[in-house]
């Protein structure tokens, strides 16, 4: 009886348009502009947060649905917008299999909000799966009023038939007895083949990375990163998570491997680590999961120094602590712009700010960062532009070398209930003075076998030495022309440091320092974090 029914129902199929589009799964939506398959519903028939349209495009291996509502809300957690977003997928396009609902015989139900999967592929027996059962990977991580989201298609046929809904709202895309059927096409390629090497020496290669739970130190996980970190061969390393990891137990991480980091500076409060292959003029802590680290660079080859701010601001649902966080740190971009206050740099000095963000909850602290829109004023300051230009800090969006994602965090054996894999890890610079050559997120378990060999790297690397991916960045910065390399006035450059017992050091914690220059004038600092 079913089957004559469904005969009744009217039968939207978008794929007949075809075009071409390259579909980044990373939280932004200009790549969908060119999409041909759009649902677009009633835009009055919801009793909660209206569901606008939805998008959909594939490649070989996976599905991609973007979701359009007309209020921000948080795809996984409670937000002061209340939704509940359920996807349900016929993955064989026949109607009388499966769990009905909604015209359609849905296979598999994806429940965004509670973090699990009706599997009903044998209905009436349902299974409960996890979210990385069908590798699905929703974007952005933080709140939002639009989402694109990534799902494995090796469980589809080649034709199936989609259904969206909004439990709390109880709004339904299709609605009005129609039934959205999409016939797989290929409507995106990709192309993507980013290597490890620099295209140019001189640019300046920033790595970040939660390296979970102290993982430099860790027996069962310290080879793994050992060879992350020397395929890389960073100049400046920003860690996070390294609470009980010190000076020397860097110094016996390092001794392992030829590269020289003489240069250590960590933070056993807030967990964080950067060491660099060039010295720090100054040291400030920012806030309490915020440093920072003025750079001197070479002046033989660039005419600037640089700022590096090291960030790990409060994880979960802790919104409040991560948006004071990113107030401070708004706070000390606007005070090293300006004259006087706890920082004075030169102007136009390049600045980055790298780490392992949180950004799980509001959008605004992300929005805080980007367009330096302080939350507290009264505490802050008033914010604005954090550029040198006022304009808004640049966000790298960086994806794995061979495929267009950009999380950087999954969970290591996940089950139903857990979260989805999220883009938790960001570098954002001062891209007035500043630019970006090459980028990528290292991980292994989505690489080739060549480029895995290339690097002398194992395929579950990245996959045992932390549930993060560590984001590589190649700045180019500003550099010194042949003529002003022949009269340059000469700055005066560090030859050593000397503790207050005279032991030569790299970095000390709340000492007295000797600065040794190579014009043999000597100054004692006071270096606090």
């Amino acid at each position: 009886m079913k089957r004559y029914i469904f005969l009744l129902f009217i039968t939207l199929n978008f794929s007949n348009v075809f075009s071409q589009n390259n579909i980044k799964i990373d939280g932004f939506f200009n790549d969908w502009n060119n999409v041909s398959n759009v649902y677009i519903d009633d835009s009055t028939d919801s009793q909660g947060v209206d569901l606008l349209n939805f998008s959909v495009c594939n490649d070989n291996e996976y599905l991609y649905i973007k979701l359009k509502l007309a209020d921000e809300i948080d795809l996984t957690e409670q937000f002061y917008n209340p939704a509940e977003i359920m996807i349900n997928i016929d993955a064989d396009n026949d109607a009388s299999t499966g769990y009905f609902t909604n015209n359609i015989g849905s296979e598999y139900g994806i429940n965004f909000f509670d973090k699990f999967i009706f599997d009903d592929s044998n209905f009436p027996i349902v299974d409960t799966l996890s979210l990385y059962d069908l590798d699905i990977i929703p974007l952005p991580t933080y709140s939002s009023d639009e989402f694109e989201i990534a799902i494995n298609r090796v469980n589809f046929s080649d034709s199936i038939t989609i259904s969206i809904r909004d439990k709390v709202g109880n709004d339904f895309m299709p609605d009005n007895g129609s039934v959205f059927t999409y016939i797989f096409n290929d409507c995106s390629l990709t192309s993507v083949n980013t290597d490890f090497f620099k295209n140019n020496p001189n640019n300046l290669r920033l790595m970040t990375y939660n390296v979970w739970s102290n993982g430099l130190i860790s027996n069962n996980r310290v080879d793994e990163h050992r060879r992350i970190f020397e395929s890389v061969n960073a100049d400046i390393i920003t860690f996070q998570e390294c609470g009980n990891t010190n000076y020397n137990d860097v110094l016996s991480f390092l001794n392992t491997n030829p590269i020289a980091y003489p240069y250590i500076y960590p933070d056993l409060n807030s967990g964080n680590l950067t060491i660099s292959k060039f010295p720090s003029i100054q040291s400030w802590q920012v806030a309490d999961r915020i440093d920072a680290e003025l750079i001197d660079l070479p002046d033989s080859v660039y005419s600037t120094d640089i700022l590096i701010i090291n960030g790990h601001p409060p994880c979960c649902n802790n919104n409040q602590g991560r948006q004071e966080n990113f107030d401070a740190f708004t706070h000390f971009i606007h005070d090293a712009k300006t004259t006087g206050g706890n920082i004075d740099i030169p102007i136009n000095t390049p600045i980055s700010f790298s780490g392992d963000m949180n950004l799980v909850g509001y959008s605004q602290q992300y929005y805080t960062i980007v367009n330096g829109t302080i939350s507290d004023t009264v505490t802050y300051g008033i914010g604005g532009m954090p550029d040198w230009d006022n304009t808004p800090l640049k966000d790298q969006v960086t994806y794995f070398n061979e495929k267009e994602f950009s999380y950087t965090w999954d969970k290591t054996n996940p089950y139903a209930g857990d979260f989805p894999p999220g883009r938790l890890d960001f570098v954002f610079y001062t891209n007035s003075v500043m630019s970006v050559d090459k980028s990528f997120i290292l991980s292994t378990e989505h690489m080739s076998s060549s480029l895995l060999a290339q690097n002398n790297l194992f395929w579950d690397d990245t996959k045992t030495a932390s549930d993060h991916f560590p984001i590589i960045v190649d700045f180019v910065l500003p550099m010194l022309s042949d003529t002003q390399n022949n009269h340059i006035k000469h700055k005066r450059k560090v030859l050593k440091v000397i503790d207050y017992l005279g032991r030569e050091i790299g970095y000390a914690k709340n000492n007295i320092y000797l600065y040794i220059y190579d014009d043999g004038t000597v100054e004692k600092k006071i270096i606090t974090k």
